[in-house]
C-alpha cells in the first residue's frame, strides 16, 4: 500500500513538473484559462444573447462552474495518453497501471483546489458570504475526482486500441460542456423544463449544481444533486476500474 502511495506521489509530481517546465506563469494558467473563458461568455451571454442578465454577478457564477468543468475536461484529455506516454515504465516494472490515469486526475485536482481558494477570496470581496455548507466542499471535490477517475481509466484504455479516442474526446467535451449546467443554473426557469429534465441525467450535472450551491449561493445543495454526484461517482468508478483491470493484460501486450 505504501509503495502505491509513493508511486502516485511520484507520478503526480512528475506531471506537475513536466506541465510547467519553462512556463513563466505556471499554475496561474489553470486560473487564467477559465478567467479568459469567463470574460468571453460574460460578454456573449450578457451583452449579445442577454442570457446571464438575470443572474447576479454572472461572471462569478460562471467561474464557479468553469473551475470544476475545466478540471473534469483537462483530466480526461491528459489521462487519454497516460498509458501510451509511459510505455517503457509499463514494460519494465509491474505496478498498478490504473495509477497512471488516476495520477493525471490527482494532478489536475491540485490545480482546481488552489484555483477555488483564490475564487473564494474573490467571492468574499463581491459580497458572497460563505455559509456552513462550504465545509462540504472537500467532499464534493473528492466525489468529482472519483467520478473523473472512472472515466479516465476507460478513456486511457480505449486510446491504446484506437488513437481516434483522444481526438473524438475533444468533440464530445465541446458538446458535453453545453449540455452541462456550467453557464446556466437548473431549476430557475431559464431553460425549457423538458430539456432540464434530460440535462439532470448528465453525469456531471449534479456535481456542477453542488459547486454552484456551495460556493456561489452559499446554500446546502439539493438532495438530487448530491444523489446524482455520489451515484454517478460510484457507478462510473467501479465500471472504469473493472474495464481497466479486464483490459490491462491485453493493453500491456498492445503497447
Amino acid at each position: 500500500m505504501t509503495g502505491v502511495v509513493l508511486l502516485m506521489r511520484s507520478l503526480v509530481e512528475k506531471d506537475l513538473k513536466v506541465r510547467y517546465k519553462r512556463s513563466l506563469l505556471g499554475f496561474l494558467w489553470f486560473l487564467l484559462k477559465p478567467l479568459f473563458s469567463m470574460a468571453v461568455y460574460t460578454i456573449v451571454f450578457t451583452r449579445i444573447i442577454r442570457f446571464g442578465g438575470s443572474i447576479e454577478h454572472f461572471s462569478l457564477f460562471l467561474l464557479t462552474g468553469l473551475l470544476p468543468w475545466n478540471f473534469f475536461s483537462a483530466s480526461l484529455s491528459s489521462s487519454a495518453r497516460t498509458l501510451l506516454d509511459n510505455q517503457k515504465l509499463i514494460r519494465s516494472v509491474y505496478f498498478p497501471r490504473a495509477a497512471l490515469p488516476v495520477s493525471a486526475v490527482i494532478a489536475n485536482s491540485v490545480h482546481m483546489i488552489l484555483a477555488m481558494a483564490v475564487l473564494e477570496i474573490v467571492l468574499l470581496f463581491a459580497g458572497h458570504t460563505p455559509g456552513p455548507s462550504l465545509l462540504l466542499l472537500p467532499v464534493a471535490v473528492l466525489l468529482l475526482a472519483v467520478l473523473t477517475s472512472g472515466f479516465a481509466m476507460m478513456i486511457s484504455v480505449g486510446n491504446v486500441y484506437y488513437r481516434d479516442v483522444s481526438q473524438f474526446l475533444e468533440v464530445i467535451l465541446l458538446a458535453w460542456f453545453y449540455a452541462s449546467p456550467v453557464i446556466y443554473p437548473l431549476g430557475r426557469g431559464l431553460i425549457p423544463e423538458r430539456m432540464e429534465a434530460i440535462i439532470r441525467f448528465n453525469p456531471v450535472s449534479g456535481a456542477l449544481e453542488v459547486f454552484h450551491s456551495l460556493m456561489y449561493y452559499g446554500t446546502w445543495p439539493s438532495a438530487w444533486a448530491w444523489a446524482s454526484l455520489a451515484g454517478w461517482a460510484a457507478a462510473v468508478s467501479i465500471v472504469g476500474y473493472l474495464v481497466f483491470r479486464r483490459a490491462e493484460p491485453s493493453v500491456v501486450k498492445e503497447l
